[in-house]
């Protein structure tokens, strides 16, 4: 079956493969399926712990408005500004201080209390208590709603780029605390992030050539995510970067990216040696449900491209504006993507200088939700909903065409345009 687009005005062919049956594809597309549930059995383990954070997180937004928690927070900001000036190469940064001296004294204080309970008193008790012991520590490490991860994982890309490092000397020391120690309890390893995302993903921009890439896939279908999940897990275990620098004969940061993968996946062996239920529950499960959820909102930021118009980032990348879950201005990615280097604080800004581009280009631009709903709604197939929050800055499209302009710019891409051209 051939899907074609008009060569007067793309330039360029769309050729899906035949259904022709071989072998080779059988047996991919069977152990392909197998890894792909191997992947997704921590899902009902994940979901609970974001059910019971959500129900915490209703709380903390209750409780965070009160007239308390406000002069806290005052007290909080004067102490962070303080410090930021003192120890941080940008003082704009200082809101990163509460996640790194917060979540930095929270997490590991709980991940080595269970691992002493458990090597020293837990293993006498049922095993469903010891269950539950690690149920509780992946909600409290998670936080309300995923928070607590959520900022780790946004100062860890956000620590990746800055490659000035964060901290000023004699503070440097400091520098790759997100990365190369926080970042390890939440099932990140050291240098994926500097390595695969800034030097690969930014590199290729999800074309051809990025490991992470979603545009050979029919996003449209939720059957291709669990394709990319396997690709995902690839990348965030450190293998297909490690193979991509080791393909491109660049050792350094190939030899960077196996250092990380040793350190991480030896601490998991260690523990696992020590206490096998311990390594499982409380290191390498974390690795697997990040892997999930990180794959979802990768998905989601690059579903959409332009068949005729590859390279465009305001299709390529995703905006949100009033967003529910905006971490240090995440949510403007087409703008990340332009300005790899700009600073999160300009970030909104220079979406709305920019608004009149934005709309001559149709942009990937949505109101009023956060990444991992659009995920499930995708999952979903509900594209009214995703039409409904989708931001038309023309103001001449209806519902209808909206879901077939997302539709089309979900289709699989099989000839890339810089593929057409080096032929040519």
């Amino acid at each position: 079956m051939q899907q074609h687009i008009d060569p007067q005005n793309s330039g360029t062919t769309l050729i899906a493969e035949g259904s022709s049956f071989s072998v080779f594809k059988f047996f991919s597309i069977f152990f392909g399926g197998i890894v792909s549930l191997v992947l997704i059995l921590p899902v009902p383990w994940m979901g609970t712990i974001i059910a019971v954070g959500l129900a915490w997180d209703q709380l903390w937004l209750r409780l965070r408005d009160t007239a308390a928690a406000l002069r806290i927070g005052d007290v909080l900001h004067r102490m962070a500004a303080w410090l930021a000036s003192h120890i941080m190469r940008d003082e704009r940064n200082a809101p990163y201080l509460y996640t790194m001296v917060g979540v930095g004294l929270w997490t590991p204080v709980l991940f080595w209390g269970c691992f002493f309970w458990q090597v020293f008193a837990g293993y006498q008790v049922a095993w469903y208590i010891q269950v539950i012991v690690a149920f509780a520590y992946n909600v409290l490490m998670m936080g309300p709603y995923f928070r607590f991860f959520s900022n780790i994982a946004t100062l860890i890309h956000k620590e990746g780029h800055d490659t000035r490092g964060l901290f000023k000397k004699p503070h440097a020391w400091l520098n790759n605390v997100f990365g190369w120690w926080l970042g390890i309890f939440y099932g990140h390893i050291p240098e994926t992030y500097p390595l695969g995302h800034q030097r690969i993903h930014h590199k290729y921009d999800n074309g051809p050539g990025d490991v992470t890439c979603t545009l050979d896939l029919d996003r449209s279908d939720p059957l291709q995510w669990f394709i990319y999940l396997r690709r995902f897990a690839l990348y965030w275990t450190g293998i297909s970067v490690l193979a991509y620098f080791i393909g491109k004969r660049q050792w350094k940061p190939a030899g960077r990216m196996a250092l990380g993968m040793v350190c991480f996946y030896g601490l998991v062996i260690a523990l696992m040696v020590v206490n096998p239920w311990f390594g499982f529950a409380y290191l390498l499960l974390p690795h697997l449900t990040v892997i999930i959820y990180l794959a979802a909102i990768n998905y989601i930021w690059h579903t959409f491209c332009d068949p005729v118009d590859q390279d465009n980032a305001f299709v390529n990348s995703v905006t949100i504006l009033d967003g529910h879950y905006n971490v240090f201005n995440e949510d403007f990615h087409v703008t990340h993507h332009h300005h790899p280097q700009m600073h999160w604080t300009k970030m909104a800004d220079d979406y709305y200088k920019n608004v009149e581009k934005y709309k001559a280009n149709m942009a990937s631009t949505f109101r009023d939700t956060q990444e991992f709903e659009m995920f499930v709604w995708l999952m979903m197939g509900r594209f009214d909903l995703l039409a409904s929050h989708y931001v038309d800055l023309t103001g001449k499209l209806s519902q209808e065409e909206i879901i077939a302009l997302l539709k089309y710019r979900m289709q699989p891409i099989t000839v890339f345009q810089t593929e057409t051209a080096e032929a040519a």
